[in-house]
């Protein structure tokens, strides 16, 4: 009995609690003490009343403004409106239509109204709280009214505005700055995060292992069963203290074995092929030939990064094309039913700063977009996740545009 009798509590807490959050009824002076709570608020913004605007919110409270950037704390929205209410350029917001709904406990209430704004009308909503006696404002939504009609108008304007803060948010996911350009060769249209430095040079770190590759091949100082060999000593990655083969070398980004065919290709030949393949940027000189591509003055850009890749893929080098096509082989780094992966890492350090790369191509459904990616950690001192983010970003950016399937990045 005892037990059936607390199976019956159970259910009946347990439908109480699943119940939606129903609003009682305001009482007058309830309802116009709110209406002139949240008038006075807007009043004290448009007069420039600052303490009396800002002691107006719960000290946890939050500001949502328009632009999606927009979300303040109390004291963050406090710092950021300070020199506008100094200065008396302040907003002056009138609502003419408002909803207030009292919660069931009585010390919570929330609303909706619209408003005569600057930018037109607007709508605000929010959340009020009472607090030892006291009504205070714990959240403010305000948001731009957008007639259905010319929303796909709208849409159009700020799609480029959307994806960057998007895009945004995949690289602060990760703990990254940097940026990712893509080519969809069909259109010919590049689109991707921050095109501020698509132009901008780096040092092309373990990506030049693939022009490195390719001269090597085309000059037949390697073969496709090439073995570079390990005499014992000590290496910077365990990966690299084994003989590896140039596939096995190519795929572990071993620096030391490519500097062993940099100095086989060596200076003159090596910057011969590059100009030839128009593969811009590289100091080579007779005492930088097994480094220039990791420290020194050597630069390439994200840009050109992609056009070398593009004429790589499309076979349109000045080399043979069993050297390209094998190269493309060598560079294959994931396959999946859904698509084909082709592409190298790289990471350098330049003025102390850690920085790197994810370069290649992917196809699939048919298609295949180019795509160069360049990353640096915000922590400089933490760079232990590093090595793998460079791709994980980038495999991330593309599901979000729908390039491959998954789960986007909220």
């Amino acid at each position: 009995m005892k037990n059936v009798t607390f199976l019956l509590v159970l259910i009946i807490v347990s439908v109480t609690a699943c119940q939606p959050l129903q609003a009682l009824s305001l009482n007058d002076s309830l309802q116009n003490h709110l209406n002139r709570l949240l008038d006075k608020w807007h009043r004290d913004a448009a007069q420039g009343n600052h303490t009396a605007y800002i002691g107006a919110m719960t000290p946890d409270g939050v500001f949502i403004g328009t632009d999606a950037s927009e979300y303040w704390t109390t004291t963050e929205f406090s710092v950021w409106c300070k020199p506008h209410f100094d200065r008396k350029k302040t907003w002056d917001f009138h609502s003419f239509n408002r909803n207030l709904y009292l919660g069931r406990e009585g010390s919570t209430a929330w609303f909706d109204e619209l408003l005569t704004t600057q930018m037109g009308v607007c709508r605000g909503s929010g959340v009020l709280v009472k607090k030892e006696g006291t009504w205070k404002i714990a959240q403010y939504v305000l948001s731009a009214t957008i007639p259905n009609d010319i929303m796909k108008q709208v849409t159009a304007l700020k799609s480029g505005t959307d994806s960057a803060l998007a895009l945004k948010s995949i690289f602060d996911k990760y703990g990254l700055t940097g940026t990712i350009m893509i080519l969809d060769p069909e259109t010919n249209r590049f689109f991707g995060y921050d095109p501020a430095r698509w132009d901008s040079g780096y040092l092309p770190a373990s990506t030049f292992k693939i022009p490195n590759t390719l001269i090597g091949l085309e000059n037949d100082m390697i073969d496709t069963n090439y073995i570079f060999r390990w005499q014992g000593e000590k290496r910077r990655l365990p990966q690299w203290e084994k003989e590896l083969t140039l596939k096995e070398a190519f795929a572990v980004s071993c620096v030391p074995c490519y500097q062993e065919l940099a100095r086989k290709i060596g200076p003159g030949r090596m910057k011969s092929f590059l100009a030839m393949m128009n593969y811009p940027g590289m100091d080579v000189r007779t005492d930088n030939i097994d480094l220039f591509w990791l420290e020194g003055n050597s630069r390439i850009t994200p840009r050109q990064q992609i056009g070398f890749l593009r004429r790589l893929y499309e076979e349109n080098l000045p080399l043979k094309k069993s050297v390209m096509q094998e190269v493309k082989i060598i560079m294959m780094n994931e396959t999946t039913p859904e698509y084909t992966l082709n592409g190298k890492t790289g990471w350098a350090v330049r003025n102390g700063n850690n920085y790197g790369w994810f370069v290649g191509w992917i196809e699939v459904k048919g298609k295949v977009y180019f795509l160069a990616t360049l990353v640096e950690p915000k922590n400089q001192e933490k760079v232990d996740d590093f090595n793998v983010a460079r791709k994980t970003v980038t495999m991330a950016v593309l599901r979000w545009l729908g390039i491959i399937n998954g789960d986007q990045v909220k």
